[in-house]
């Protein structure tokens, strides 16, 4: 039996190496998306690496790592303690976590009146239209979540919606282009 036969060389576009990964705020600030990391930093986890994604990505900055099939988009959140995204619902697609070091506290519910608390390998599937959020619910130090993001293609880029309230905070402090700069990469505020 014969199979494809790939050099070290080629496999390197299937490879991801963390130390490699540049944080999306960090991208954001290197790039001319219009949107200060600060900014970004009101939604998403303190690091958002992104690991693997489709070919045509707009929610991050940062190009992936690996350029993976459509309808998956995989990264790592490094939070420091207390640190975590902005409450949000996936209007479509599933977003799954699971713990890869310290604690993570996931919380869901429209007012996020719920919680479970994650420990290392330990994994949670939220459904689409859930609101939800995770923060590094360790003590003292920095932790990792592994986060998974599926459902079809179209979904992937732009089924993402924030509170209102952070549209008002990023117009009062940044100005409304940088509201409509996170629509066009498909990230919304109650619409």
């Amino acid at each position: 039996m014969q199979g494809k036969t790939y050099s070290q060389e080629e496999m390197k576009a299937f490879t991801a190496r963390f130390k490699d990964l540049v944080p999306s705020k960090k991208s954001f600030n290197e790039q001319s998306v219009g949107i200060p990391g600060e900014a970004y930093e009101l939604i998403a986890a303190q690091s958002v690496y992104s690991v693997m994604a489709p070919e045509g990505n707009t929610r991050k900055a940062a190009k992936p790592a690996v350029v993976g099939v459509p309808g998956l988009e995989v990264a790592i959140a490094v939070c420091p303690p207390g640190q975590g995204p902005a409450l949000h619902d996936h209007q479509r697609t599933v977003e799954t976590f699971m713990c890869l070091s310290g604690r993570y506290e996931i919380i869901w519910g429209n007012n996020g009146e719920e919680s479970i608390i994650l420990e290392p390998f330990d994994l949670i599937s939220i459904p689409p239209g859930v609101y939800r959020r995770f923060r590094n619910a360790s003590d003292d130090h920095d932790a990792k979540l592994l986060v998974l993001v599926q459902g079809s293609i179209k979904d992937t880029f732009g089924d993402v919606a924030f509170d209102p309230k952070i549209a008002q905070e990023v117009d009062r402090r940044w100005g409304p282009e940088v509201v409509k700069n996170f629509k066009n990469i498909g990230i919304t505020f109650g619409e």
